[in-house]
């Protein structure tokens, strides 16, 4: 009997679930809002419910399923497999989902950090692959990293490894979700980038930026800077700098200690490309002592939309 691979993704907002064969090929995805107000039992109810209905799309049975892989944010355990309170999803608090979904489906399951899970996708099917050092990183509402070392995610003592948004470039400066203050993730994340950008018009109101959000300020967000900076806007443009150095800085310091062969970024740097991209390299040069400097490559991560149903499948292939 054939068997299959299910995928799980857990976001602050959309679940998904979907089905592959045993070479990663995606066959049918189903997609919801995740409603993470109504607590952690519902949501895990509800996604018990979505593999099922993913599975009755292409018409396998439960006892086909040979593997479940889990993207989630955490923090959380990956060897007991129990979730605790991720900033996304209120009301959870140490949920031993690996535990609820082996029962329930009686196949090995295997959960991970999302932005590990991203990173082994990327290595394994994307921008990573024939390289033994990979960094991945998201960009987006956070930002964070995976690690991939030799074919292996690098998790740390405790699985927190890769929170490289939370380092502190800016002592007093902007509040970070962490509770600290002037993180990287505080500067250049999307909701950040949205913000140094209204907080900027207020001052220059004479922007694409402004005509590209409706005319109003509070509706700006990072997509808005990026295409103003890509058809010329000198403030949007100054903010994509600002940003580059600011994420130059950090990648900087994380080639220093990692020593990878390449960073690959995702979201946000894919959109904007080398109008981010070479900022940031040309910073990574100048900030990163120069052996580790001279072997890393930082590219745009390739997985793009994929990478949320190919980085669980990653994990059990």
């Amino acid at each position: 009997m054939t068997q299959y691979l299910v995928g799980i993704d857990i976001g602050g907002t959309k679940l998904a679930t979907v089905v592959a064969d045993n070479n990663g090929t995606i066959l049918h995805k189903v997609r919801q809002p995740t409603e993470a107000g109504y607590g952690s039992d519902y949501v895990v109810s509800k996604l018990i419910k979505m593999v099922d209905q993913t599975l009755a799309l292409v018409e396998i049975s439960r006892s086909q399923i040979s593997a479940i892989g889990i993207s989630c944010g955490g923090p959380l355990d990956t060897k007991t497999g129990i979730v605790y309170s991720p900033p996304n999803l209120p009301d959870w608090d140490a949920v031993p989902l690996k535990k609820i979904l082996t029962t329930e489906f009686q196949v090995p399951t295997v959960i991970e950090n999302d932005a590990n899970a991203s990173a082994y996708a990327e290595w394994k099917f994307g921008g990573g692959q024939g390289y033994d050092e990979v960094v991945f990183m998201t960009m987006s509402t956070g930002i964070g990293a995976g690690i991939v070392s030799k074919g292996q995610i690098y998790h740390g003592a405790s699985d927190c490894a890769g929170e490289v948004g939370h380092q502190i470039l800016i002592p007093n400066g902007p509040l970070c979700g962490c509770g600290n203050r002037g993180c990287l993730e505080a500067i250049c994340s999307g909701p950040a980038i949205a913000r140094r950008a209204q907080e900027a018009i207020q001052k220059q109101p004479e922007t694409e930026m402004l005509k590209l959000a409706g005319g109003k300020i509070t509706a700006v967000k990072s997509e808005h800077v990026v295409a103003a900076a890509q058809n010329g806007d000198l403030l949007a443009f100054d903010l994509i700098h600002q940003t580059a150095f600011y994420m130059g800085w950090g990648i900087a310091n994380l080639v220093n200690i990692v020593n990878p062969e390449v960073v690959l970024i995702g979201t946000i740097a894919v959109a904007a490309g080398d109008l981010l991209l070479d900022p940031i390299r040309r910073t990574v040069q100048q900030m990163a002592m120069t052996r580790p400097a001279q072997t890393v490559r930082i590219l745009p991560a390739k997985l793009g939309d994929r990478i949320g149903d190919l980085a669980s499948i990653s994990l059990v292939i």
